[in-house]
């Protein structure tokens, strides 16, 4: 049996380290199981790491082994991940927690099962205890297809809580030896939105190493572990509940576990991949040379022929679909007929874009139509003026 150590990774965040260990202490755990927690600190010369120190050294873990790293200068928080990320070389696995992350009492049990299914998969770079609610790459809402397993494929690696194997973790540690120093002129497929991340980021470099080696995060379909988004070294501004996703408390027995062909896969962009094992035979021909871009923020890096997108484009049509059913997905697997996504033969110029409401995108994410959000912002507007109406008079 697979018994990965726990490692938290904290600076100088008390609240935030004090929160992630109350929920850790209410993780399921086999009784007699020395179930080991790594604490590592990052140093810095403040209260907040002292208070830190502090609130590490008293938790009391009755569940196994407890041990403290604290480091005596400081790391940085990539050059901070790769050291524990390392610590493979002691316990074989490992399931990472930053400390604004919060888990299920269940996190383990998933963690323990899907480590001991895909631990030597060469296909698999890392297992996500989160499950994404929204695209990150463009802050809308994401559905996965839902087939008869309990995880996904997502070549998007994971900050907010993962495991890693051996295999897993040195598979990427080889890569990043020789690309730990990002070119700035090299042209990559990856998001803009991953591209502009900060060089103390190290989660792009796992993300440009899935997509270069064509490997996977597996996601549960349901997230065993929440993001509070506190102040720290990327978030500089305030908390907010912009990545809090459904907790899965519940599931305790989670092991309908896919190979690679069986599986849903999604790329960095979070646009479906194998599309052509969905579609009817008489759809196929286009499939061989597509950039599936439903999301709209592909540039079509590779100069697909075809360009299945709801962006509005100079190309050829030679195929249209509504915008209606969810997940997105489904609008062309079912053949759902309407004028919000196009399939584009790029071979052939029109002078004109395609005709398209502006508003399509937003009514079908928040179902809000233009004319609706409209009467909403006259709402606000009309409360704020009464109320600053009314602070006007207590004031004379």
């Amino acid at each position: 049996m697979i018994k990965p150590a726990i490692v938290v990774i904290t600076f100088n965040r008390p609240r935030s380290l004090s929160r992630v260990l109350s929920s850790l202490s209410k993780g399921c755990y086999n009784e007699n199981e020395n179930v080991i927690l790594v604490i590592s600190i990052d140093y810095q010369n403040s209260d907040n790491h002292t208070e830190v120190v502090k609130i590490a050294n008293e938790f009391k873990w009755p569940f196994g082994e407890k041990k403290i790293i604290e480091h005596k200068e400081n790391l940085g928080l990539r050059k901070h991940v790769i050291s524990c990320g390392n610590l493979v070389n002691h316990y074989d696995s490992i399931i990472m927690l930053e400390d604004d992350i919060y888990v299920s009492p269940q996190y383990y049990n998933y963690s323990v099962n899907s480590l001991a299914f895909y631990a030597n998969k060469d296909y698999i770079g890392g297992i996500s205890l989160y499950k994404h609610e929204k695209n990150p790459n463009n802050n809308r809402p994401f559905q996965p297809l839902h087939n008869n397993f309990d995880v996904f494929f997502l070549q998007f690696a994971q900050s907010w809580g993962q495991c890693w194997s051996k295999d897993m973790w040195f598979g990427f540690m080889k890569w990043y030896e020789d690309k730990s120093v990002w070119d700035k002129d090299e042209e990559v497929d990856l998001p803009s939105f991953v591209l502009g991340w900060p060089k103390s980021s190290w989660l792009k470099y796992f993300i440009k190493y899935l997509s270069e080696t064509n490997k996977y995060f597996v996601y549960p379909y349901h997230s065993f572990s929440t993001n509070f988004n506190d102040v720290g070294t990327h978030n500089k501004d305030f908390s907010n509940n912009d990545y809090q996703v459904n907790l899965d408390i519940m599931s305790d027995n989670i092991g309908r576990f896919p190979v690679l062909k069986e599986a849903v896969c999604y790329d960095s962009y979070f646009e479906l991949q194998k599309i052509e094992s969905y579609l009817s035979n008489s759809k196929k021909k286009w499939v061989t040379d597509l950039c599936v871009d439903l999301y709209g923020t592909k540039k079509n890096f590779n100069n697909n022929k075809y360009w299945l997108t709801t962006k509005s484009l100079p190309f050829g049509v030679i195929e249209q679909y509504g915008l209606n059913l969810r997940p997105h997905d489904v609008n062309i697997l079912l053949e759902n007929s309407g004028s919000d996504i196009f399939l584009y033969d790029t071979s052939i110029a029109r002078n004109v874009s395609v005709n398209k409401e502006l508003n399509t995108l937003v009514n079908y994410d928040y179902n809000i139509t233009m004319k609706k959000l409209i009467i909403l912002l006259k709402m606000k507007l009309i409360r704020r003026i009464k109320s600053g109406f009314s602070n006007l008079l207590k004031f004379k």
